[in-house]
């Protein structure tokens, strides 16, 4: 298990190392078979008639990946809770066996005015296929735990 990191050990522009991932066929299937049943994420005959030409994963389930990916990656970072997602923004389709590689990093950092004890941080990211091709940019929003209570003048 990694050593405990506050906010105040990050810094603007870091980047998380990131493990690369892929979606099976049947693992896209399933997934939005339970909670995102648009028929190009399910049927193979519509999704090729479709203009995907073929069945790409839910924006759902590229996100949930995405967010375990990052969470694997905190490497100790002391997060209260998340805050938010920032808006996702989808230029390509995410298909099948896509080898998905983030480039994920710090930014944002700032200490809370009313709770010193407490720092803000934004980790941003985008996730691009085996071609390069950006497919998801998005971020997340985090609360965390700072190791002094004390503001620096």
């Amino acid at each position: 298990m990694a050593s405990a990191r506050y906010w105040d050990d990050l810094a603007e522009g870091e980047r998380l190392n990131c493990r690369p991932f892929s979606l099976g066929q049947a693992e896209i299937m399933e997934f939005a078979g339970t909670y995102d049943p648009q028929l190009f994420h399910i049927d193979e005959e519509i999704a090729a008639a479709s203009r995907f030409k073929g069945i790409i994963a839910s924006s759902l389930h590229t996100l949930s990946s995405c967010t375990r990916v990052i969470v694997e990656a905190l490497e100790g970072v002391q997060i209260m809770i998340g805050l938010g997602i920032l808006a996702v923004e989808l230029p390509n389709a995410v298909r099948p066996d896509d080898i998905l590689v983030m480039d994920a990093y710090w930014t944002d950092l700032r200490r809370s005015s009313s709770k010193p004890g407490q720092g803000l941080a934004t980790v941003r990211f985008t996730l691009r296929n085996q071609r390069g091709e950006a497919v998801m940019e998005s971020g997340f929003k985090y609360m965390l735990v700072c190791r002094t209570n004390m503001t620096t003048p």
